[in-house]
């Protein structure tokens, strides 16, 4: 049992006796229980897993991915007619249905620009037409050449545009803070792409103030309560005030500059005009100033990091991630960042299968986020207590507290006892901690032979049959994603 200096416990005892009360099994009780319980062993739960690994784009999932990511346009989800905002949330939610299906979760990004597209009204634009027509007849609509290309953007800093941002951030929380499908939204409608920053725009009053971003900080954090949230940039808006994730979009092309690595490729790098990350600048945000703002590395507790990776990454001239300088330099970044994901895997980026470089993959894979197993678990006779540990030896935490399951099946393969714990905090179980939970056998249990079993709930069985469930690294499992703990005799 892990017991370095440090770790916290957390004890969680439940009742599963059918009266209110907790009934123990005292000296004065005339039943006799034994149990048997199993020896757990170390395996390394199979790719995908909830809410880690490498994420996909939105019905380009693949075996490999749990999660999606969706990115909506603001008109398909915000109305505005006669001055009045609302929402129209069909087509996303017409996406999510789709991603419960296949048993994967989302992450949700609603953007209104988009360099370079042109639907033959507004070029680069999606917004709501009578907003639209109302920003450029206030003079809020710029527009210059870019790479060939006529650029349109608003006035971040209008007011009117401001009050839409946060009028349909407050609908938007109320609709779908919770939803059990969503793993993350990321804040986005500012900026490129919902990126935060003004690709191509050359007048400096597209750019969105400080004060104003955050704003829109504070209404997301006023809407979501429960379902996590991730910035584009710890230096804007003072977005680090507050506890949220981020998201470097350009995950581990820049991320990786400031790690020695090797001479190759430090010669690579060098051959890019590549731009500043998130997560390095997040990287020197914290630790310039003297330290000042230091402790936001521990944010990684409780709110999640992930990105896109760099196409840079995973084309020519780099070659292959699986192995060599890259994998160096990506499992750095992976473990210093404490990434739960990272989006940008597939269309025929994902090695062949049965091959060494497609087994690499799936171990680094598994190697982003929580890694939850059971360490051990004892049964008392004398009181029916049956007592698990839980250990995390990943580098992240599960985000979300899904509620412990426990069966019991008697020696016919029927279940007799169900029930599940509440109180048990999953995302508070870090790395290298563990958590014991304790488990009592119903008092009124007839005699005879039982296993008792245990899973994490994913919440989105609300939703649809095909969740995926939390796999823990152990053996013994008895279907996907359940465990035996022990067998009972009671005579």
């Amino acid at each position: 049992m892990n017991n370095a200096a440090g770790n916290r416990w957390f004890r969680v005892i439940i009742t599963l006796a059918l009266a209110a009360a907790v009934v123990l099994t005292t000296a004065c009780s005339s039943r006799r229980l034994h149990f048997d319980v199993n020896e757990f062993t170390y395996t390394p739960a199979l790719v995908p897993n909830p809410m880690k690994g490498f994420a996909s784009f939105y019905g380009k999932a693949d075996a490999d991915s749990s999660l999606e990511y969706i990115g909506v346009t603001f008109n398909e989800i915000y109305t505005y007619q006669n001055g009045t905002g609302g929402l129209d949330t069909q087509i996303l939610d017409e996406k999510l249905e789709k991603v419960a299906e296949r048993g994967h979760s989302a992450i949700v990004r609603v953007y209104m620009l988009y360099p370079g597209y042109n639907d033959g009204e507004q070029t680069g634009l999606f917004l709501p037409e009578e907003l639209y027509s109302e920003l450029k007849r206030d003079g809020d609509i710029y527009s210059n050449q870019y790479g060939g290309n006529l650029l349109e953007y608003p006035d971040f800093n209008s007011e009117k545009l401001i009050d839409c941002m946060t009028g349909f951030i407050r609908l938007f929380g109320a609709k779908y803070d919770g939803n059990p499908v969503i793993a993350v939204i990321q804040m986005g409608l500012y900026g490129a792409w919902g990126e935060w920053n003004m690709y191509g725009c050359r007048n400096g009053s597209c750019t969105m103030s400080d004060e104003n971003l955050n704003r829109i900080i504070e209404e997301y954090v006023a809407a979501f309560k429960t379902t996590k949230l991730m910035a584009r940039n710890p230096s804007l808006g003072n977005a680090n005030q507050y506890q949220i994730g981020y998201h470097d979009d350009n995950f581990l092309f820049n991320t990786s500059d400031f790690h020695t690595v090797s001479p190759e490729w430090k010669a690579l790098l060098k051959k890019q005009d590549y731009t500043y990350g998130t997560l390095q600048q997040f990287y020197d945000f914290i630790n310039g100033n003297g330290g000042q703002y230091e402790p936001l590395w521990d944010m990684w507790k409780t709110q999640m990091f992930g990105g896109e990776m760099s196409r840079q990454m995973y084309l020519e001239p780099f070659g292959p991630l699986w192995s060599g300088t890259e994998r160096e330099a990506l499992d750095y970044c992976i473990k210093q960042f404490h990434m739960t994901w990272v989006m940008g895997i597939g269309q025929g980026t994902i090695p062949e299968t049965n091959t060494a470089e497609y087994k690499e993959f799936k171990n680094v894979a598994g190697s982003f986020g929580y890694d939850v197993s059971i360490e051990s678990v004892t049964g008392r006779n004398y009181t029916g207590k049956l007592e698990t540990v839980l250990t995390n030896t990943g580098i992240a935490p599960f985000y979300y507290d899904w509620e412990i399951e426990y069966r019991i099946i008697d020696s016919r393969g029927d279940m007799v006892f169900t029930c599940r714990d509440d109180e048990f905090k999953l995302s508070e179980l870090l790395p290298d901690e563990t958590a014991e939970l304790v488990f009592f056998i119903p008092e009124d249990l007839k005699a005879g032979e039982y296993r008792v079993y245990m899973r994490f709930v994913n919440p989105a069985e609300t939703v649809s049959k095909k969740v995926m469930p939390l796999r823990l690294s152990n053996d013994h499992e008895y279907k996907s994603g359940i465990y035996e703990l022990a067998k009972v005799t009671i005579e």
